[in-house]
């Protein structure tokens, strides 16, 4: 394959890098149409991320949806192997965005494995995430945790599923002050709040993670969660990834989405991740039986806006057109630059604060170098 031209922009990039780097793995592309009946994310409301769902009705009167989630539509639709579907897709969602109160169109490239998930798969999908990442910049890093390190601990105390959530929130930002009011409001003991405190304020490579996640944990999900975190460790620590790991467990994703090992990406420009996923088995179960699923997905449409490319030339050579009569041979003259590798343009005259490596006049046939520019 010819190389990818160095001038496009980030998006459009990796646009093109990351299928190649999936499909290098054995993953399928997945092709989705933008519409989805409406019913069906009424039905699965509580997987969104948000309640935005743009909604109007289709020719026959039938209330269609454009797609809020990628995810959703491959579990349902996915044709599916006997023991494992690897797919990539290479999408938009479509959202209301409540801040602008506006529709919001988001690119996203990503990949999706149903079926029977093992160690195994996990660190391939662990890998692939962290090589997704490489290609946005090489100054990244993953923030990676087990949901049910932190929230099973949550789930043994009495406590209603709005306060759960209040919790959890508190547990994503980190916020210590606000977790212990809440856990005395719900008569949560001290001693377990301080715990639960413990755990999720741990943000440390994997192995110092491991070390003091193994001193606090006690309960089977707990040790159950942690040995998961261990045979991933065991089985990616020679990886030139591996010190780009941490364990942060304050990672929690969607708490009715997501179940197991999940994680979030992150590059140096950006802001905000860049990258989320995890293992999403309470999804896919109510949607198609007896299926594991792990996936993440790659959000694109902001990276221009952090990787603005700036272009040294506009094109590497300029032709300006003088001879109306022999236009056979300029197209033969401009299809040899390109053939050549180098990017060309056609003008009748010089347009204003144009940049080219070289600039030719196309007259009598020939050409001839005018000048650098």
């Amino acid at each position: 394959m010819a190389q990818i031209p160095d001038f496009l922009a980030k998006e459009d990039e990796l646009g093109i890098r990351l299928p190649l780097l999936f499909e290098s793995r054995g993953y399928k592309k997945y092709r989705m149409s933008k519409f989805e009946e409406y019913s069906f994310y009424s039905d699965n409301r509580k997987f969104l991320t948000d309640d935005g769902v743009i909604a109007f009705n289709n020719a026959d009167g039938r209330l269609m949806a454009l797609k809020p989630d990628i995810t959703l539509s491959i579990v349902k639709n996915a044709k599916l192997s006997e023991k494992l579907t690897r797919l990539y897709y290479n999408e938009s969602v479509f959202r209301i965005s409540h801040a602008a109160k506006d529709f919001r169109e988001i690119k996203q490239c990503g990949v999706e494995v149903l079926g029977d998930i093992d160690s195994y798969i996990t660190s391939e999908v662990i890998i692939l995430a962290a090589n997704s990442l490489k290609m946005i910049d090489p100054n990244y890093s993953i923030s990676l945790s087990h949901n049910d390190i932190v929230l099973s601990l949550i789930d043994e105390c009495s406590i209603s599923l709005a306060d759960r959530k209040r919790l959890a929130g508190c547990i994503g930002s980190k916020n210590t002050h606000d977790f212990r009011k809440i856990c005395s409001e719900c008569g949560i003991a001290d001693e377990t709040a301080d715990k639960i405190t413990s755990l999720f304020t741990i943000d440390l490579p994997v192995d110092e993670a491991i070390e003091k996640i193994e001193a606090v944990v006690d309960t089977e999900k707990t040790v159950n969660a942690l040995n998961e975190i261990k045979a991933l460790r065991n089985a990616i620590c020679n990886c030139d990834i591996f010190d780009k790991i941490h364990i942060d467990l304050s990672v929690t994703q969607h708490i009715d989405y997501y179940n197991g090992i999940v994680f979030r990406g992150y590059v140096e420009k950006a802001p905000a991740a860049v990258l989320s996923g995890g293992r999403y088995d309470p999804l896919a179960r109510k949607i198609r039986e007896n299926i594991g699923a792990i996936g993440f997905a790659v959000y694109l449409d902001n990276l221009n806006l952090y990787y603005r490319k700036h272009r040294e030339f506009d094109t590497d050579i300029l032709i300006i057109n003088r001879d109306e009569s022999n236009t056979d041979k300029l197209i033969d003259a401009a299809n040899g630059f390109c053939n050549e590798g180098m990017s060309v343009c056609v003008e009748r005259e010089k347009p204003d604060s144009y940049r080219c490596r070289k600039t030719y006049i196309f007259e009598n046939g020939k050409l001839t170098e005018e000048e650098k520019c």
